[in-house]
């Protein structure tokens, strides 16, 4: 997110975009900061896990704000929407409260993320579909089966503002892979 700032000229039609981002990097500086403590607490420390460079190796290939939107908002954040809550009722399940509360607020940020990406995306779309401008901004190798988490849920995304139009193009699809084949789940 501290990339877009930098990388995205200072036009004056960007700057809501980019006063988003950085209310955003408070919520995600949040997260880590929670993240870090529940480690902590639990005798480890921030790196003593091997971590996912996914997303930073597909980043370096954005070159316009609906990219970044595309990629960060309506993919990685959208999963995240299904992979917070799924992790929150885990460990729930094990009797882990204050991990589980972590993820609860970490789910909340993440509505109002997704909502935000969308929103822009949509400013910008013109007379586009929004599921077309999507797919048009999403770069190679991703695709819409990574915005789904292990248990895709269509109420998430009705939360976070998506048309129906959207959430069934999003349903539909599936690009082959085994490892973007998400189960459906309702809550």
């Amino acid at each position: 997110m501290c990339l877009a700032l930098l990388k995205f000229d200072d036009k004056e039609d960007l700057i809501p975009f980019k006063k988003s981002l950085i209310n955003t990097i408070h919520d995600e500086q949040k997260h880590l900061k929670l993240y870090i403590d529940r480690i902590q607490a639990m005798g480890y420390d921030f790196g003593d896990f091997p971590l996912n460079d996914y997303f930073w190796a597909q980043s370096t290939k954005i070159e316009r704000p609906a990219q970044f939107s595309a990629m960060m908002s309506l993919t990685f954040e959208a999963a995240n929407l299904d992979f917070s809550h799924h992790y929150m009722s885990e460990f729930r399940k094990v009797g882990d409260i204050e991990t589980a509360k972590v993820m609860k607020i970490v789910f909340d940020d993440e509505i109002n993320h997704v909502h935000l990406g969308l929103h822009f995306m949509n400013s910008w779309k013109e007379r586009k579909k929004i599921w077309d401008y999507y797919l048009e901004n999403l770069i190679f190798p991703l695709t819409p089966a990574r915005s789904k988490g292990i248990y895709y849920q269509k109420e998430f995304r009705v939360l976070a503002g998506f048309d129906e139009e959207y959430i069934e193009s999003l349903e539909s699809f599936d690009d082959g892979y085994k490892i973007t084949n998400r189960k459906k789940c309702t809550i």
